[in-house]
């Protein structure tokens, strides 16, 4: 594999360790119909070389612009979610990644509701590398089914999202892109599946920038 592969198998295979994360435990036994299939090397390569000639008109155009500032995320994360309040909020939260993360926590004052938001730009030269893997979520998850939850994608008004779900830790995890150009993580505790979507609909990722 060449450089640029060899940076994109990497991010596939933390999207694969992401993707496989909540909803599965060591011992849990994963339905027979459902068990992933073995990946050779030959394989991904070819997953590789498809995703990256779909996604390489927007990954270039992503290569060639500026990241959010701290500034800019400042005046779009909410400091509330309904009876969530933010406690916890950071901009540029991994420097060494060389992409703009943002994170923040949202919690109930009288109960152990729980809400954490991970965003990143795709923007810059290493945030359209990180991010490439992530433009085609269909390709790369499938759906599985284990005593403790499940993983599935799902779309609404056309956009697909990877969500999950541990029953254990009573713990939901959404993910996907907004505009081709931001990774969106939501993860809760003790909320519900409906209350989950209520509260990701209360962040306005319409009002942040496109390609």
């Amino acid at each position: 594999m060449n450089y640029i592969k060899l940076n994109l198998a990497l991010f596939f295979s933390l999207t694969i360790l992401l993707n496989s994360g909540c909803g599965e435990k060591k011992n849990s036994r994963v339905k027979e119909s459902e068990k992933e299939p073995y990946i050779t090397e030959e394989i991904l390569e070819e997953v590789l070389d498809e995703i990256q000639a779909k996604q390489n008109p927007i990954t270039e155009k992503l290569k060639k612009l500026t990241p959010l500032s701290s500034t800019d995320m400042d005046a779009w994360m909410p400091d509330k979610l309904g009876n969530l309040h933010r406690v916890n909020y950071k901009t540029n939260a991994m420097p060494a990644s060389f992409t703009f993360v943002t994170i923040a926590r949202f919690k109930s004052l009288n109960t152990s509701e729980q809400l954490d938001i991970t965003l990143m730009d795709g923007a810059g030269p290493m945030g359209s590398m990180a991010i490439a893997p992530f433009l085609d979520l269909e390709r790369i998850t499938r759906a599985t089914s284990t005593d403790e939850g499940f993983q599935k994608t799902i779309t609404k008004n056309g956009t697909v999202y990877i969500q999950k779900y541990n029953e254990q830790d009573d713990t939901y995890f959404l993910q996907f892109t907004n505009k081709d150009r931001f990774i969106v993580k939501i993860e809760t505790q003790n909320i519900t599946e409906k209350s989950l979507w209520e509260y990701a609909s209360q962040f306005h990722f319409n009002a942040l920038p496109k390609i």
